[in-house]
């Protein structure tokens, strides 16, 4: 049996942020102490408990003090950054773990995430799907990039 560690970070309101972070560091560190075998991490925009903004940011901030345990996003919300971002984000994150990296996606479903962005009224199913396509793209192929796939908002073209 694999044990991995879960967490949507939340803090009681009025919690020093830089405090509440570092204690989310703590319980990621102790975890790869213990031999568990992968930690994923949630991230929100907007939330007043959830304090992680951007999984793979603070995810970063252990690579170095990690031994074993895999790092993973839980989730990268695709609708709230450009496919493009995500997918070098990802890959560097990779990189930087020596495969030590779990890619965790999903479409944001936080609604005052959607609000502070100004996609309230958009199908972020479909930015989902779209974002989806785009990545794996990229990642299929080295530049220059002409992707213009059918139907979808992201064009991303380097030449």
């Amino acid at each position: 049996m694999k044990l991995g560690y879960f967490t949507m970070p939340m803090h009681p309101m009025g919690r020093n942020w830089a405090e509440t972070l570092k204690e989310d560091r703590e319980a990621i560190l102790l975890a790869d102490k213990l031999g568990f075998h992968d930690a994923f991490v949630g991230e929100h925009l907007a939330d007043k408990m959830e304090n992680i903004t951007n999984s793979m940011m603070f995810l970063a901030t252990l690579i170095a003090e990690t031994k074993t345990i895999k790092l993973a996003t839980g989730t990268s919300n695709l609708s709230q950054m450009h496919p493009v971002l995500i997918a070098a984000n990802a890959a560097m994150m990779d990189h930087l773990t020596e495969g030590r990296f779990i890619f965790g996606i999903s479409a944001g479903a936080l609604t005052t995430d959607a609000e502070a962005l100004g996609t309230l009224s958009e199908d972020r199913v479909k930015m989902f799907e779209e974002s989806i396509d785009v990545i794996l793209e990229i990642w299929k192929r080295d530049p220059p990039y002409d992707i213009d796939l059918p139907d979808n908002r992201y064009k991303v073209s380097t030449g």
